[in-house]
């Protein structure tokens, strides 16, 4: 009798037990379905629902005249998902005989067991599709888009480069990456239970903007000779790198702007920060005696002195007890500024500078623009070093004057001396021409913009026939051009080296403008560290800057047209 009720026992809480399961059951059942539907229907939505981002195609890089130096084109990522990897040795050897990367180095990243591996970034599609080919085990090929530099190494450091994540890295590409860039799109997709997008069921499209073009002032043909030249010149100076710079002086556009050693953006990663620097305006160096011209512009501008003030020069200076050297320890007897300029005495220069002070020179330093970076329009553009004014003594001064004691950018100094043959007018150097649309569109253009009028035309046309004379008959004959008059400029400046003056390592410049009387471009001609018995400027730079300037008359189509004399004739005042 027991065992029968407690058989209807255990049955009746079995009834219970399922019926209250059951009603939680269905409780729960209307929650999800009405009270959690809206928040399930969008989990469920977000699983099978993708947004995937389009990449907006990047803009064009191009010269002045057109011609394409970046672009945006197909390529491809060779992915490697080590863990799915079975024999990282073989797949190794395999592969390093597609890569620019050796075996030993493959086979470590393929056995280090992740679940991700970028092999290479950037790779093409005919290479691409061989890899593919081999079906490896682990290694999958991922279209995608990245700027291609179809020119190589020429103006490398201006162009710049884009990092794997698409945005600029380094010159024009860092500068301008928001113009380049565009904006990405989108494509809302339903998704297949493996993730792939299925077509018919798209939800929404925005397709990518592409970025815009950014045209140059820089001659791609003008650039690839500055650049073969800069480099025979460093090279046969034994040197550490250079720079080359030409302007037009009316406009303050940059025309080429060349750097050896260079890098090829295709490969970036494999380059040096030696090779990746822009010197042109990342390096401050002291300018030597290129600075001499704004010099004499203080001394003229200010009244002080005249093209035929006479010096005394001895080879040396005596400044509050300490002797300064010129680089000619005998000196040239008493001799006018003109013919100071011209041999380029550095006691004729520590004079006018004593005699100008210190006031006079930083007016004329800023005047110049020689106090802030010279906003070309390149990233990491230098201001310059410079002893506080009121720190400046008279050493400091009378060193100033002949161009040591501080430091300048190769592209602040250009643009000072650039007032020169442009009437004493200093206009804003600008790299920048023009922004176009993806259909070439002219979107905006740079106007030349004055900076400011350091010297007046008459001051200018004193010095210009200052600079003719030293390229004719003085320290800057190795820079002359059969058949046309140029002006010019000398400089071998001794290298700071732990705050103080090193005594053989020296920085070598040449400057000059031409054809005179109407000047179309000045370039600088700057070789940092030369090693051997050529390290004077004349010896090192002007020769580059000769090769250069016999391209350009020739590419411009100018013709000779100097006389015997070759620019040499007395000055005659305007």
């Amino acid at each position: 009798m027991k065992t029968r009720r407690s058989v209807q026992w255990r049955a009746l809480w079995t009834l219970i037990f399922t019926a209250v399961f059951m009603l939680v059951l269905i409780i729960r059942l209307v929650i999800i379905q009405i009270a959690d539907a809206s928040s399930l229907k969008a989990y469920a939505r977000n699983i099978h629902v993708h947004k995937i981002i389009l990449p907006a195609p990047r803009g064009k890089i191009i010269d002045r005249n057109g011609t394409i130096l970046a672009m945006d084109v197909p390529t491809y990522q060779i992915v490697a998902a080590p863990k799915y990897v079975s024999h990282p040795a073989q797949e190794a050897a395999v592969l390093a005989k597609y890569l620019p990367f050796s075996q030993s180095l493959l086979k470590k990243v393929l056995s280090n067991n992740s679940w991700y591996a970028l092999l290479d970034r950037s790779v093409p599609q005919s290479l691409a599709t061989k890899i593919e080919q081999l079906n490896l085990t682990g290694i999958s090929v991922i279209p995608t888009s990245g700027q291609e530099y179809p020119n190589g190494t020429l103006a490398s450091q201006v162009i710049g480069m884009v990092g794997a994540n698409g945005q600029g890295l380094a010159g024009i590409e860092y500068e301008d990456n928001k113009i380049l860039s565009g904006k990405p799109g989108y494509w809302i997709v339903r998704t297949d239970a493996s993730g792939n997008p299925l077509p018919q069921w798209q939800e929404a499209y925005k397709a990518p903007q592409p970025g815009d073009t950014v045209q140059l002032t820089i001659d791609a043909n003008i650039e690839a000779v500055a650049q073969k030249w800069l480099k025979w010149g460093v090279k046969r100076a034994h040197a550490l790198n250079g720079t080359v710079i030409i302007l037009n002086p009316h406009t303050g556009s940059v025309i080429a702007l060349a750097n050896w050693p260079n890098f090829n953006p295709n490969n970036y990663y494999s380059a040096t920060p030696l090779e990746m620097t822009d010197y042109a305006v990342q390096d401050p160096v002291p300018p030597g005696s290129i600075f001499k011209p704004v010099t004499a512009s203080a001394g003229l501008g200010l009244g002080l002195f005249t093209p035929n003030s006479m010096f005394d020069t001895r080879g040396y200076k005596i400044v509050d007890g300490v002797r300064i050297n010129d680089w000619n320890p005998v000196g040239w007897g008493w001799i006018t500024l003109t013919r100071g300029l011209e041999v380029s005495s550095d006691q004729v220069f520590m004079d006018v500078a004593l005699k100008v002070g210190v006031d006079g020179m930083y007016h004329y330093i800023k005047e110049f623009g020689l106090d802030h970076p010279s906003n070309v329009g390149l990233p990491g553009d230098s201001s310059g070093i410079w002893i506080p004014k009121n720190q400046v003594n008279a050493v400091d001064l009378a060193t100033i004057g002949f161009g040591q004691g501080m430091a300048v950018t190769p592209m602040q100094m250009i643009t000072a001396d650039s007032a020169i043959p442009n009437h004493g007018i200093m206009m804003q150097p600008h790299i920048l021409k023009a922004i176009l649309s993806p259909t070439g569109q002219v979107i905006k253009t740079v106007k030349p913009q004055v900076e400011s009028r350091p010297d007046t035309p008459k001051v200018a046309k004193e010095i210009e026939h200052m600079m003719v004379l030293e390229a004719t008959q003085g320290t800057g004959v190795p820079a002359q051009v059969p058949g046309y008059v140029i002006g010019g400029k000398t400089g071998t400046a001794q290298k700071i080296v732990d705050g103080k003056t090193s005594s053989n390592l020296f920085v070598s410049s040449y400057m000059g403008f031409g054809p005179v009387p109407h000047p179309r471009f000045i370039m600088l001609v700057m070789i940092n560290r030369p090693i051997g018995k050529l390290f004077y400027g004349d010896q090192v730079s002007a020769p580059v800057w000769q090769h250069i300037a016999s391209y350009l008359f020739k590419y411009w189509k100018i013709k000779p047209y100097a006389g015997p004399d070759n620019g040499s004739k007395p000055f005659v005042k305007p």
